[in-house]
């Protein structure tokens, strides 16, 4: 099918390498909109240049769900016409199957993206916090419903990222619900182009194959939701939806209880966030057979749900049940009425006494949220059209009513806040221990994974990777304070999550956890995880996780997947010093390098660095990131370890790798006893001060951003935050060890790289000269190189162990 005009003029846009903010009507084509150019790229114009990898963020995992399902199935197609596979996936707190960001065409929640930004992955364990970062630099990023993030805390964070990601690569930001003023501050402040869909222009699609627009007649109703008002207009498919988990539960026990006396003869489907994985894909597949556009239409069906169906799931109705909401959120509810064209239905708004997840009411008007504020307005203005059918730019003229105050304060808000929380992004990038709440610059997607379990010890080997409950941190502390002050027999409450962090400071790969009596609802921001007991909390497969009673079967578990993702099933073999860099370089080219090359030529041309730079040293920081192994003290280590396993090496035998198999009982006993008389000393900021001379030789000293750059990925392709040197001494053969790996490096990369000024000793503990986040060039140079080091020497690790 062909493109729609407006779908044609945003994919010559980004083709140019422009950044586009798109407006367009619920069902009108954004997505297909956005993937056009990329897809078209991908297939048609291999060697353009353009990007190679595309990041679609959405507000709610719900969209990714549906968006994945379907562009796989279209990569399939592509595939068998094109002979080129495009790799789809998905990376959501639910389906974390893209946690390095590594494939061409992601689906990812903006929660995921951001704390990948702020160098927290909510994917990883905290000794990869460095690694997806440089995934997302010259990466074609589109943000879908954009309207819907929060304006304190989630919004200023993404406009810091796009304005750091500017010139890198095209950009696209999409929405149904924005106030002109703010489309039009949006456009100015990324230097974005804003493209609308005309009234004419948005007839025309709807009329296309002979049939008539789609109409909607909203109501405003005077009491709130209930079972009883949405019984008394069902006709044969109605949607309900509340904006809290809690009322959405409510309503639909009310619900089932009518239907159990004879009161209400319909199926019914509840959905919300908090339902098991298996359990949620089932009830979206029941969405879709209920109320999908191929629906059959027989029988009578009841959907109760939340915000989680408000934006992009392709579904309708006859009435849509709503309560007060923001005036951008009721219209995107609303397009789950009447959705496609020749539809009619109805659109019914009832007020709320409780303005959450919004906001509170407050006496003084003026105190109130900018949310709730406009809630009132936007009450009062469809109390003023009751009965009325508004189309999209009806609707347009609401949001523009109601919501351009609200826009201006968020606007005001931005400009008078940008430096403070770019401040507060910075000392989170250096992991500053005053700014360690970094998880409230992701405020509005910010949650806490919820595990039940009566003995949580049990799932300490990867508590991150048990099955469990994302729930919004803001939702979470009612819970927690209700489950510590609930009357119960029960031995524990609630625990919180503990992760060692120390190996900071070491070159270690283990992460190591513990549990810790929660009893305070405030330290939750100190967590990513808890446990609470199964006699507080419970799961049930109709209504999903349930906060306020206990008492049910299901426990917590670490899936068959995750458990492989532990320290536990790491094993090395026996690996020599040249082997092992042989490998990694043999890895950065098969791996790294492919991704490495789109972003490095565009970071070149934004910083004015000679063409080229970038990659050649990711060449040298995979040549060069193990040499502190070849100090005395690593591989006196590294001999007393296989002497205590009964397997010795030569004292001329440089190691970059031990035997070890963490299952063999063997080996773990030899590492507790040689660890106790000679701890293994870390080797990466070792490997910055024995070569530091090597790299200013080779790119001259007037790179010196591009070197701290380089200096700051070898430090910390182990440790994401170290920043000091221990003393050490290298080996006399080291340089010997040294040049037997430069022939492993294209002559042009190690041009003017000297063996006779690598540095032998260093005598007191130092600091290095890393590069700073206020210096945006080098700090994308740093996380290009550190992701790019770090995925190849995994890979040749991996390589070596086989």
């Amino acid at each position: 099918m062909s493109l729609y005009p407006f779908q044609t003029r945003v994919k010559e846009l980004i083709q140019r390498g422009a950044s586009v903010i798109l407006q367009a009507p619920t069902g009108a084509g954004k997505t297909r909109a956005a993937l056009a150019p990329f897809i078209e790229n991908f297939f048609d114009f291999p060697t353009a240049p353009l990007p190679r990898k595309c990041l679609y963020v959405v507000p709610m995992r719900v969209l990714a769900n549906q968006f994945v399902e379907e562009y796989k199935g279209y990569a399939d197609s592509y595939k068998r016409i094109h002979r080129r596979e495009l790799k789809v996936s998905i990376q959501t707190g639910e389906q974390p199957l893209d946690r390095r960001f590594e494939n061409d065409l992601t689906f990812c929640t903006v929660d995921q993206f951001l704390s990948s930004y702020l160098t927290m992955p909510y994917s990883l364990p905290h000794r990869l916090a460095n690694l997806n970062a440089g995934a997302l630099i010259g990466t074609f990023l589109i943000f879908d419903e954009f309207h819907l993030l929060d304006p304190t805390t989630t919004l200023p964070t993404v406009l810091h990222a796009l304005k750091e990601f500017r010139g890198l690569a095209p950009m696209l930001l999409m929405t149904a619900t924005f106030s002109r003023e703010m489309l039009d501050a949006l456009a100015n402040e990324l230097g974005a182009q804003v493209e609308h869909v005309s009234q004419d222009e948005w007839r025309t699609i709807q009329t296309r194959d002979d049939k008539t627009p789609r109409e909607r007649t909203w109501r405003v109703e005077e009491a709130e939701l209930s079972a009883e008002q949405v019984i008394a207009s069902h006709q044969t498919r109605s949607i309900a939806i509340c904006n809290t988990v809690r009322r959405a539960q409510n309503l639909f026990r009310d619900l089932k209880r009518a239907q159990r006396e004879g009161k209400l003869d319909a199926e019914l489907l509840l959905l919300h966030s908090r339902f098991l994985q298996t359990d949620r894909q089932t009830r979206e597949k029941e969405l879709k057979e209920w109320f999908g556009k191929d629906a059959a239409r027989a029988g009578s069906k009841i959907l109760v749900a939340t915000q989680a169906i408000e934006v992009g799931v392709d579904i309708t109705s006859e009435v849509l049940h709503t309560e007060l909401a923001p005036a951008s959120s009721m219209i995107q509810r609303a397009g789950r009425c009447a959705r496609y064209a020749g539809e009619t239905g109805t659109v019914r708004v009832y007020p709320v006494s409780d303005y959450a997840p919004y906001g509170k009411e407050k006496d003084d008007p003026g105190d109130e949220a900018p949310w709730v504020a406009e809630m009132r307005a936007a009450l009062e203005w469809l109390r003023a059209h009751d009965g009325e059918i508004l189309d999209f730019h009806a609707e347009q003229e609401l949001i523009n009513a109601v919501a351009a105050p609200r826009d201006k304060l968020i606007l005001q808000a931005l400009s008078a806040n940008r430096h403070t929380h770019a401040e507060h992004i910075q000392r989170v990038w250096v992991n500053d221990r005053q700014a360690s709440d970094g998880r409230l610059l992701i405020r509005d997607a910010d949650s806490r994974l919820v595990l039940i379990h009566p003995n949580p010890d049990e799932l300490l080997r990867n508590p991150l990777g048990a099955t469990g409950f994302s729930v919004p941190t803001r939702t979470l502390y009612g819970m927690v304070k209700d489950w510590t002050s609930r009357a119960t027999d029960a031995d524990w409450r609630v625990k919180l999550l503990l992760e060692d962090k120390a190996i900071e400071k070491s070159d270690e790969v283990r992460s190591e956890y513990g549990w810790k009596t929660l009893h305070d609802a405030s330290l939750l921001w100190t967590t990513r995880a808890l446990v609470v007991n199964p006699e507080l909390a419970s799961y049930l497969n109709d209504e999903g996780f349930v906060s306020e009673q206990g008492g049910g079967e299901f426990q917590s578990a670490i899936p068959e997947k995750a458990a492989a993702q532990t320290w536990d099933d790491i094993s090395y073999k026996l690996e020599s010093y040249e082997q092992h860099i042989r490998l990694v370089l043999q890895a950065f080219v098969e791996l790294a390098l492919p991704e490495l090359e789109y972003p490095a030529r565009a970071l070149e041309q934004k910083a004015n660095w000679e063409k080229g730079s970038v990659v050649r040293a990711a060449w040298l920081c995979c040549l060069l990131h193990d040499v502190g192994k070849l100090s005395e003290g690593w591989q006196r280590w590294v001999r007393a370890y296989q002497k205590e396993i009964g397997s010795p090496v030569d004292k001329n035998y440089a190691a970059a790798h031990t035997d070890w198999n963490s299952k063999n009982p063997a080996h773990r006993d030899a590492d507790k006893r040689v660890r106790k008389h000679s701890p293994k000393p870390p080797h990466a900021t070792q490997s910055v001060f024995a070569t530091d001379k090597m790299l200013v030789q080779a790119f001259g000293v007037e790179k010196e951003l591009l070197i701290r750059a380089m200096w700051t990925a070898i430090a910390r392709h182990h440790a994401p935050f170290t920043q000091e040197c221990e003393a050490f001494t290298l080996e006399a053969q080291a340089a010997e060890h040294l040049r037997a790996t430069f022939d492993f490096v294209p002559s042009e990369m190690r041009k003017n790289l000297e063996l006779k000024i690598l540095k032998y000793k260093l005598t007191s503990k130092q600091d290095v000269m890393l590069v700073r986040p206020d210096e945006p060039d080098g700090w994308l140079a740093y996380w290009l190189l550190v992701r790019a080091l770090r995925r190849a020497d995994q890979r040749g690790t991996e390589m070596g162990s086989r």
